[in-house]
């Protein structure tokens, strides 16, 4: 495959035109052709891929095996045995009140209460009259999941083949740039976007047009990749979250706060994130940029079960630190517009 044909660009955030050069870096992820750079704007500090891929090219920065557009719909785990300590958990703490919990026994309710946090980040409290969009639904894994819980569902997914799968959960998926969706105004009580809004070529654009579709009183729930996190400060262009020539523009939560005011919205909570594999992932790539046999050791063991596992153990005690100081790998935005109380 011939290199993708680049563009320079104006800053995604306030327009500027003049960017500082930051680094460069192959796609060392997926080996899609080509190098691509990473800019800091001149104004407002923005990072983001600079040249960057051509619009009507950007399809081609998608190889068939990219993970969230090649996986198939599954059935949600809400739906097994599994479930009740989660139906549980919705219907007392997150507004499911149609859930049905008469199946919920004693030891379901202690699974539910032992496994809150991690419940609580995979669903959304309940807004309004249950009206969902998913921006970047890929196959529609997490609209199936929405679905089961109640939710009227509905999509946007850039991918024709990926959006194919997504229909299989709901016909409403629009296929293209969220900038070009025809929803109505005032459609939806909740808007998600997980991982999605560092793909896209005008961030702003389509938060406003998010804004514009979200009723009175509803949410929005943004997570993107935090360039500010421990991971992005350790291991520069070989941090995961660059993921060249994918991630268009990268976000600290105060271009993040800029962002969404210049669209029309506030920020009213964050929540930082982190998983061993986002770290895992970026030693992966700090280690195969170098030709040192001390790197292809390091490689071959960070590829061998045992030391991933006591890798896992050990990132997963000291993460919390890295989070609750605002420096997690990922931060999830929550966001209304200006206009709600």
């Amino acid at each position: 495959m011939a290199p993708l044909p680049l563009e320079q660009v104006d800053c995604p955030l306030c327009g500027a035109a003049s960017a500082v050069h930051v680094a460069s870096s192959r796609d060392v992820a997926m080996g899609v052709p080509g190098v691509f750079s990473l800019a800091r704007c001149a104004r407002c500090g923005l990072l983001h891929q600079n040249p960057r891929v051509r619009v009507d090219h950007l399809d081609r920065a998608y190889p068939p095996n990219y993970g969230p557009h090649a996986r198939d719909p599954e059935l949600p785990r809400i739906l097994t045995s599994r479930g009740r300590a989660v139906r549980f958990v919705l219907h007392e703490r997150l507004g499911y009140g149609h859930v049905d919990v008469s199946d919920v026994g004693w030891r379901d309710r202690l699974a539910g209460r032992w496994r809150r946090r991690k419940i609580v980040t995979a669903f959304p409290p309940w807004h309004g009259q249950g009206r969902l969009l998913d921006v970047g639904c890929a196959s529609g894994k997490f609209l199936g999941q929405m679905r089961a819980m109640g939710w009227s569902v509905a999509g946007v997914e850039f991918d024709p083949e990926a959006a194919l799968k997504a229909k299989t959960i709901t016909p409403d998926v629009f296929v293209g740039d969220p900038v070009d969706a025809p929803f109505a105004p005032a459609s939806f009580d909740l808007i998600t976007a997980f991982h999605v809004i560092e793909h896209l070529p005008f961030p702003r654009e389509a938060l406003g047009r998010m804004l514009g579709w979200l009723a009175p009183g509803g949410l929005i729930v943004v997570e993107v990749p935090n360039v500010g996190g421990v991971g992005g400060r350790l291991f520069g262009r070989y941090w995961s979250g660059l993921d060249f020539p994918r991630h268009l523009v990268h976000f600290t939560p105060s271009t993040m706060d800029q962002m969404v005011a210049r669209a029309g919205g506030r920020v009213v909570d964050t929540v930082h994130r982190t998983k061993p594999r986002y770290l895992t992932r970026s030693m992966k790539h700090w280690l195969s940029g170098r030709e040192s046999g001390a790197a292809r050791l390091g490689l071959t063991l960070l590829q061998s079960p045992p030391v991933r596992g006591g890798l896992k153990a050990v990132l997963e005690v000291t993460m919390p630190l890295g989070r609750a100081l605002g420096y997690g790998e990922a931060v999830r935005y929550f966001i209304r517009r200006k206009d709600d109380g």
